[in-house]
């Protein structure tokens, strides 16, 4: 076997075992023939030397991704795992939406557009932006509405494209912001925007082979989840101290908190196969927020009020780890119960996009 080969078939363990063992000899000899230049030292060279091409690493990637986040056709497993990462995406992506949209309204009031609503205290005066990328950070957080929308509507290349709209401009800015010292270091920044990169990643889940997104239950979640979350939330910040200390990590693991409580509360003694994904899909928000929690409680050691921080913070993680950690038992338990139906192929080709 070359190394060529022994790198490729290394490349394939991304794919499930089933599909590996079914598929992975005839992909091998694809490849190895694409490879082939006609030219007997060249393709000697590449098969001591060579290595797949980017094109091919996507391509088993793709494949490997849809495989493993099945759609409709998908076995049991693979197909609760889809759709578990499908709807912790939509709710992620829904929560930037309903955080933009409502920011859109609270901004429009302190800047005095609203003139039947109350003047705001001075202390919540906006300021206005005193350069271009502080203008682009602003307007870039935005982009997450329409992203969720064309996401919702099926439309995931779009979002895809959008939602990259909504971080990239605030990474550039962080990048400038800190190396001129205007800020000081922290992690938090880019915790949340490498976890951004995440979910725009995320989104390749919603493949051909999906289910299609219900589009009314998920459009109304944005204006029900403006007025549940972030209007009362700044109503009351507005006019108390209570939940000035309350950051968006802190707001996240509150707000994830709640919805586990209520998806256990309504969940059946033995669960179902339609809670399961709900299930996963909760696990997955429980454990990403449960990291965002921690990796940003180090950056409170700097500020005035670090011990109050950072016991609210802690509280934070552990309220969410008492919460997640028995629905992922629950969660895991459910998904062994469901057989292990091996994987059909979806195509013989080792170019899948």
């Amino acid at each position: 076997m070359s190394r060529l080969e022994e790198r490729y078939r290394f490349l394939l363990r991304l794919l499930p075992v089933d599909y590996r063992r079914e598929w992975e000899d005839d992909m091998v000899a694809a490849f190895l023939e694409s490879m082939d230049t006609g030219d007997a030292e060249t393709t000697a060279y590449a098969a001591d030397y060579g290595r797949p091409h980017l094109s091919e690493v996507a391509s088993v990637i793709a494949l490997a991704a849809r495989l493993r986040l099945g759609g409709t056709s998908a076995p049991p497993r693979s197909y609760a795992w889809g759709q578990a990462v499908r709807l912790a995406t939509l709710m992620a992506t829904l929560a930037h939406a309903v955080m933009v949209t409502a920011s859109v309204a609270i901004t429009a009031w302190l800047s005095g557009k609203i003139a039947w609503l109350p003047a705001p205290a001075p202390e919540w005066a906006l300021v206005s932006p005193d350069n271009l990328w502080r203008t682009a950070w602003d307007l870039a957080g935005y982009a997450w509405l329409p992203a969720y929308i064309a996401l919702v509507l099926g439309h995931r290349r779009v979002a895809q494209a959008v939602a990259l709209l909504a971080i990239l401009p605030p990474a550039v800015t962080s990048a400038v912001q800190q190396a001129a010292g205007e800020v000081p270091l922290s992690a938090s920044p880019w915790v949340m925007l490498l976890l951004d990169g995440v979910l725009v990643l995320a989104m390749a889940a919603f493949h051909h082979d999906a289910e299609p997104v219900p589009r009314r239950p998920w459009l109304r979640a944005l204006p029900i989840g403006i007025l549940l979350v972030p209007v009362p939330l700044f109503a009351i910040q507005a006019t108390s101290q209570a939940l000035r200390l309350l950051d968006w990590p802190g707001l996240a693991c509150a707000v994830v908190s709640v919805a586990i409580v209520i998806h256990l509360a309504g969940r059946q003694p033995h669960g179902s196969s339609r809670a399961l994904p709900w299930s996963l899909a909760f696990t997955l928000l429980a454990a990403t927020t449960l990291a965002l929690r921690m990796a940003t409680l180090p950056d409170y050691s700097h500020q005035a009020q670090h011990t109050a921080l950072l016991t609210i913070g802690a509280v934070q993680a552990t309220l969410v780890l008492a919460v997640g950690a028995p629905l992922a038992v629950l969660a895991i338990r459910a998904l062994r119960r469901l057989p292990p139906v091996p994987t059909e192929p979806p195509g013989s080709t080792t170019r899948t996009t």
